[in-house]
């Protein structure tokens, strides 16, 4: 089971999700997700980001915490970034920390 918030939501506090999260849509607040996190190429997030497995579409100005993370050619993360893997697609912006390997619990 999933859900998916399009590009017309617009968000100010914190989003927790138990299950698979699709956001294509504008937060300014954390967002706590249980499964997987897909930041769609509309998606605005203004806040810290924790999921089991993300991909990041979208412009995230926060932090991260995963799992598994994929930074995909359209996206443009500004904050620091922690995770067992991450994948970085040519075209992608990080502007930050990232700390990456077996010692990042999450």
């Amino acid at each position: 089971m999933s859900s998916h918030l399009s590009s017309d939501i617009k968000i100010t506090g914190d989003l927790t999700c138990s299950t698979d999260l699709i956001f294509d849509g504008s937060i300014v607040g954390n967002i706590n997700c249980k499964g997987s996190l897909t930041v769609g190429k509309n998606a605005t997030v203004e806040g810290d980001i924790k999921a089991a497995n993300a991909l990041i579409e979208g412009t995230v100005k926060g932090n991260g915490l995963f799992q598994r993370c994929r930074i995909a050619a359209t996206a443009k993360v500004e904050g620091a970034l922690a995770s067992q893997t991450v994948q970085m697609d040519e075209g992608a912006s990080l502007s930050g920390e990232c700390k990456m390997g077996k010692s990042v619990s999450f």
